[in-house]
């Protein structure tokens, strides 16, 4: 006898929340590269996800699924928008669930770690305290996070450390930007710290 499917991996419900994930993001005016970064996804496979939700507006995509439901073929799209036909697949919305194995159980880690950091900020918001804090922090470790001159960084945490790329970053230290940022103070732009406290709503 098969051992019978997790509920957890029911592809359709997975898809769906990864779609509606994607949906509260750019509800908030998010880029798609900031939607991809949130949901560990690259940008056309967010754009696909949201033009499947009816939510995602451009000319281009706009076009190519007018075309589509006048029952033009993927190659007439092409034809008739210059695209290639990768292009004009990704401008169309999922018409059947994903259900490679893997791919779903990817999906499903997505959509766990964004409700988990989701979680996390707004508690730190509404309770604020270092624990909190902390929490988001270790909830957002593995986030791509960028500078102020828009260089790519993650960070892991081990113990009471955070460390990003070479430089070791004490709770301590955390705490007391916290603190900072609390009571008004202003926050060096260029520290590592501020793209993650701008990403928890802090600052």
């Amino acid at each position: 006898m098969n051992p019978k499917k997790k509920p957890e991996y029911d592809a359709g419900k997975i898809l769906q929340n990864l779609m509606v994930a994607a949906m509260e993001i750019y509800t908030e005016k998010k880029s798609l590269r900031e939607i991809a970064d949130a949901l560990s996804l690259n940008p056309i496979k967010v754009r696909k996800l949201l033009i499947t939700a009816g939510v995602y507006e451009s000319d281009v995509a706009d076009e190519v699924n007018r075309l589509r439901k006048k029952g033009r073929t993927v190659g007439e799209i092409m034809r008739a928008t210059g695209l290639s036909k990768a292009s004009v697949n990704s401008y169309l919305p999922y018409t059947k669930v994903p259900y490679k194995a893997g791919e779903v159980s990817a999906n499903a880690d997505r959509v766990k770690r964004y409700q988990e950091r989701k979680v996390a900020c707004e508690k730190l918001k509404e309770e604020g305290g270092m624990e909190n804090l902390w929490n988001c922090i270790v909830a957002f470790e593995g986030y791509p996070f960028y500078t102020a001159d828009g260089v790519r960084f993650r960070y892991v945490v081990k113990g009471s450390e955070m460390k990003i790329n070479d430089r070791i970053v004490a709770k301590d230290t955390v705490d007391r930007t916290y603190q900072k940022a609390a009571a008004g103070e202003k926050i060096d732009s260029d520290d590592y710290l501020y793209p993650v406290f701008v990403r928890f709503g802090i600052v």
